[in-house]
């Protein structure tokens, strides 16, 4: 295992062992990573499940909007629809063409809502310029707030909820704190 001509290596065939094992190492460092953040990920959506979210649906949600594929836009729209309706935003519209519509503004507004309060990148995704820039920022802004506003409070109170609940399981005493949602809903 020699260096061959065009690397930038001068090592000697003695050495090259230690190369190679530089190389692997790195790579179980990384395959390590990689299975501590698959369960982390699983763990993740074991909470998520438990918090009475379709796991299926949030993988589709992220994969719509990290993607830059052109493809997904229709994805993208049909998505944010179902989560928007879901979670009280717009009116269910089924399939009634006729009922009413959001507006083109509102969904702008949205958009940018739902990607500040995600964490995801300050940079509108629709056409530039104008007063749609303004709502989307307006938006973004507004959903970054209520995010770092309220993560920590409503972290706490679902931990405590489930600390609750673990301890009714097991038949231990809860902690004596009162009701674990008292500051998330403030």
């Amino acid at each position: 295992m020699a260096a061959t001509a065009g690397h930038n290596l001068k090592i000697s065939d003695e050495d090259m062992d230690v190369l190679l094992a530089i190389h692997t190492r790195k790579l179980i460092t990384d395959r390590a990573a990689k299975k501590a953040a698959a369960d982390l990920e699983k763990a993740h959506e074991k909470d998520a499940k438990n918090d009475g979210f379709n796991v299926t649906e949030i993988k589709d949600y992220l994969d719509v909007m990290l993607s830059d594929n052109q493809q997904k836009h229709v994805d993208k729209f049909n998505m944010m629809r179902r989560n928007r309706e879901k979670l009280g935003v717009i009116p269910q519209q089924g399939k009634d063409l006729f009922s009413d519509r959001v507006t083109r503004e509102q969904q702008i507004d949205r958009d940018g809502y739902e990607t500040g309060l995600n964490g995801l990148e300050r940079n509108p995704r629709h056409t530039r310029g104008g007063t749609e820039d303004d709502l989307w920022y307006a938006g973004y802004d507004r959903g970054r707030a209520k995010y770092d506003e309220r993560w920590e409070i409503i972290l706490a109170a679902m931990e405590q909820a489930r600390e609750a609940e673990k301890a009714a399981t097991s038949k231990e005493e809860p902690p004596a704190d009162g009701d674990p949602f008292a500051e998330a809903a403030e």
